[in-house]
């Protein structure tokens, strides 16, 4: 069995300060020291002193320099001169106050050095590093700070933090993988809860506890935890539960008992990003562990003992055996005043994810102004005429009801760039779809347009989706048939290409019953009217076999010379009639030339 709190703690109790490594002095008058140390929290100390002087109008300690903001600040404590150090840290705010009664106080408020990591919001991309990494890197980086972080299993391609402090970041991501961050004294501790470690205190009814608060809470229990993401290589949801948890031994209800009470036996984190199986794991396992040490919580008063520390175990005895036994230490308070030493232990963890606490990204619109949350409605009024000259779209936004002309909207399209990209611009009185950057009402984007049963789509959606069709306002249409294999475009006069793998065809045709068509025979020219070849330079007719010339009418040859060579024979023949003739010399010859 552990140690009492009353263990090693006979005498006065005393207790040293120090500022920047001097000790303070026992002429300062220190009323009250109270200490507060979280898991998950920045370590905080607040001194109450007495300070004032009303007849000579000063504060000596606030006007001097051993309590200046940015000061060092070291308080131990113990009993009889045997002190351990409580706290370490900076000072961060300095006050004063006065009373009715005439007293007039210093009021001093420090932090620990990570204070220095929730200050200010930075942006990071991460590339192929795990957390553990980034996380010592992030708690490095912030000036006076010592890292101890357990080393995690995903190893990210790419990690992003957006507009965030380090602070936020860096729990976020603990909790993600199932662990807990833990600020004392300059240190930064990334840690698994040691849930199967022996307890550091003991502390039983009718001897050394003071007080108690204790509820057992079955409202967040599972049996068990699945992470359910999304697998971009086989498109399907990811599943991976959590892995087997060794929780500390308290109270004599289980998890699966305090579950049963809802009837609850899975609880589902899910995701839409494409998270690794060891990511899922390592997310629902922390809610897991989350859940376990939520379901007893409490808290209790003991005699001053600095050995009460956040993130270790302490037994509980005497209570009965649904309180009983081993607690996790999640909050350590030490209270000093009128020569008193109280210790209050919070044992349990808050059931909530860090990230779930609205102050963790900035707020809407960036506070500029009230955000908009979500997309909304909009109606197209204008295409032209943006006194911006940003290609921008009227638009109204009818929940907004306003008597205005609209919002101007910039387009989104697939392919935007300088000068060139795919141009489609909605119609006027179309329902769009706006969203908002950052959030601002201000700044709409037009997203895509709707249809609906006043706007209906060009075609008919069926079961198969067979058509894919592209139609502007005058009819001008180019469809896709997935079925036939065939692509149309056609206007609204009549003209049509259409390239088919159905038919094995590419036909043009046009609204005079003008026709091309390439099909396995070959080419085809058909027209109901004339059909004109015409060349600047050469025509050239040629084929593998026969050449076929053929009119209903006459058939003219007519050029400057005219040319016919047969590599075998030449028949020239007229059922009526034939002529040769020529205004100059005709010239009939060859190895014998007959004439009838």
């Amino acid at each position: 069995m552990a140690d009492s709190p009353a263990t090693r703690s006979n005498g006065v109790v005393t207790c040293t300060i120090k500022s920047n490594g001097t000790e303070i002095g026992n002429a300062i008058q220190v009323l009250s020291i109270h200490i507060c140390k979280q898991v998950n929290h920045i370590a905080r100390a607040e001194l109450t002193i007495q300070d004032g002087d009303m007849p000579q109008n000063r504060f000596s300690l606030s006007s001097g320099e051993l309590f200046k903001p940015g000061n060092t600040l070291t308080i131990a404590a113990g009993y009889a001169s045997q002190e351990q150090v409580l706290f370490e840290g900076i000072i961060i705010r300095h006050g004063i106050s006065l009373g009715g009664d005439g007293h007039s106080r210093l009021r001093i408020e420090c932090r620990d050095n990570a204070i220095g990591m929730t200050v200010a919001r930075r942006n990071n991309n991460y590339l192929r590093q795990k957390d553990s990494d980034i996380l010592s890197r992030l708690i490095r980086a912030c000036a006076g700070l010592r890292a101890r972080v357990d080393t995690t299993q995903t190893q990210h391609d790419e990690l992003v933090q957006f507009n965030c402090t380090d602070w936020d970041f860096l729990l976020t991501r603990a909790e993600a993988n199932g662990l807990v961050v833990c600020n004392d004294d300059g240190t930064v501790a990334v840690t698994a809860p040691p849930l199967s470690a022996s307890p550091v205190l003991t502390l039983t009814y009718g001897d050394d506890l003071m007080s108690l608060t204790a509820d057992i809470d079955a409202r967040h229990q599972f049996s068990a935890v699945t992470g359910v993401g999304w697998d971009i290589k086989n498109q399907q949801p990811l599943q991976e539960k959590a892995a087997a948890q060794s929780v500390n031994r308290q109270g004599n209800l289980s998890a699966d008992q305090l579950a049963g009470v809802l009837g609850l036996t899975e609880f589902r984190l899910q995701s839409a990003t494409p998270l690794p199986a060891t990511a899922l794991r390592a997310w629902a396992s922390g809610q897991h562990v989350k859940s376990a040490l939520s379901r007893l919580r409490g808290t209790l008063t003991c005699q001053g003992c600095a050995r009460a520390r956040i993130n270790t175990l302490i037994e509980l005895a005497g209570v009965g055996a649904r309180f009983n036994g081993h607690l996790y230490v999640g909050g350590v308070r030490h209270h000093i005043q009128d020569g008193q030493w109280l210790t209050y232990i919070d044992f349990g963890m808050p059931p909530v994810w860090s990230a779930e606490h609205r102050d963790l990204t900035p707020p809407p619109a960036a506070g500029l102004l009230p955000g908009v949350d979500g997309l909304q409605i909009g109606i197209v009024k204008k295409l032209d005429g943006d006194p911006q000259q940003q290609h921008r779209v009227q638009v109204s936004v009818p929940v907004m009801q306003a008597e205005n002309d609209g919002v101007w909207a910039r387009l989104a399209s697939y392919y935007a760039s300088a000068g060139i990209g795919a141009q489609f611009m909605p119609e006027v009185g179309d329902e769009v779809i706006l969203g908002y950057f950052n959030n601002n009402p201000s700044d709409p984007v037009i997203l895509g347009s709707l249809y609906s049963s006043k706007n209906p789509p060009p075609v008919t959606p069926e079961a198969k989706n067979t058509l894919k069709t592209l139609m502007t306002r005058s009819r001008l249409t180019l469809q896709f048939n997935e079925e036939d294999k065939a692509i149309t475009l056609t206007t609204p006069g009549g003209n049509q290409v259409v390239l088919s793998d159905k038919d094995k065809t590419v036909t043009l045709q046009d609204q005079n019953g003008n026709r091309v068509m390439l099909d396995s025979s070959g080419i085809t020219l058909d027209s109901p009217k004339n059909i004109t070849l015409s060349a600047r330079g050469n025509i050239e007719l040629s084929a593998g076999r026969t050449v076929e010339l053929s009119a209903k009418a006459d058939v003219t040859a007519a050029g400057m010379n005219v040319s016919l060579s047969a590599k075998t024979g030449l028949t020239a023949k007229g059922n009526a009639t034939a002529e040769l003739s020529a205004s100059g010399q005709t010239v009939v010859k060859g190895g014998i030339v007959m004439i009838n």
